[in-house]
């Protein structure tokens, strides 16, 4: 009798065993939540997205919701001087903020890792661009901007750099470069704080044993700071790309791609065919292209990112 108890026991417990989730013998049962939540969010989108790019989906047109069309709208897309156009100007508009970001986050960040005054106070003003909310940001700009109530009017004329008002915004060039620069200053802080702490972690006995050496300043950040930051400025620099790549919030509140589609780059693109025209097809056209470019960049920055951690 005690041996079938015994026995009815230790089936029991097989049992309990064979149906116990563990992290390392059931993981799926764990990440199924997080899947979940992706397939929903993220995959579906996508999913959605692309299937609407091989379809006819003009929203003021209800005869041509929906009409399965194949690759029409990426030939179209593609044989459009209009977006090739787009798509170099999206390049140069990136390029120069970027550069600008780099630049100018380095030479900050350069300053702030020597012992000056007031070093936190300055590290706190630096924050601020970052802190502030991307379309506010814009929106201030673009009062800053204003050709008769803008504070750079007022600036430059009492300086005597301009004799009468400008309209920033109002010029292709200027509101090409106006763009621009709002984005490096949105952007000029991420940079600052991911060089800065790359100079703070390079030995000042290094630096100090080249300077007894006789090595200037400049000698030592061209063969000393530039090669050991090397890495950090490439991730920093291929991550800040895919942001300037895809910004949107900056650009739409100041000139929502004018004047005549001066400042339109392809993220602007995709935005006006979609809820413009209400061409949903060709605007998740635009939308699947930005997505593989993107893709390529952050390909890049994956790369980047292990030949850092393998040094």
């Amino acid at each position: 009798m005690n041996v079938q108890i015994e026995k009815a026991k230790l089936s029991s417990v097989k049992r309990k065993r064979r149906f116990t989730l563990s992290p390392e013998k059931s993981p799926f049962f764990y990440l199924l939540p997080m899947i979940i939540f992706m397939a929903i969010m993220v995959a579906y989108p996508i999913g959605r997205v692309f299937y609407l790019s091989f379809t006819q989906n003009i929203l003021t047109r209800p005869d041509l919701v929906g009409a399965f069309i194949g690759l029409e709208n990426y030939i179209t897309l593609f044989s459009s001087a209009e977006f090739w156009e787009t798509l170099g100007r999206t390049a140069v508009w990136t390029t120069l903020s970027v550069v600008g970001k780099t630049l100018i986050g380095f030479g900050i960040a350069w300053m702030l890792s020597k012992d000056i005054a007031f070093k936190r106070f300055y590290m706190l003003l630096l924050m601020i661009p970052w802190v502030t909310p991307m379309v506010v940001a814009a929106v201030a700009w673009r009062w800053i901007y204003d050709g008769q109530f803008g504070m750079l009017n007022y600036i430059l004329m009492q300086v005597n750099i301009l004799q009468e008002p400008y309209v920033w915004l109002g010029n292709k060039m200027s509101a090409f470069i106006a763009t621009a620069v709002t984005d490096m200053w949105v952007g000029i802080p991420f940079m600052a704080m991911m060089f800065l702490a790359g100079l703070q972690s390079i030995s000042v006995e290094l630096l100090e044993s080249a300077s007894m050496d006789g090595a200037s300043s400049f000698q030592r950040l061209i063969h000393i700071v530039l090669p050991i930051m090397k890495p950090i400025i490439l991730v920093a620099t291929t991550l800040s790309a895919i942001w300037t790549f895809n910004s949107f919030g900056v650009i739409w509140p100041l000139t929502r791609g004018g004047p005549v589609d001066a400042t339109q780059t392809l993220i602007i693109e995709a935005y006006k065919r979609s809820f413009g025209a209400f061409d949903m097809g060709m605007g998740a056209t635009v939308a699947v292209v930005i997505f593989f470019i993107l893709l390529m960049f952050t390909i890049l920055y994956k790369r980047l990112l292990m030949k850092q951690e393998e040094m």
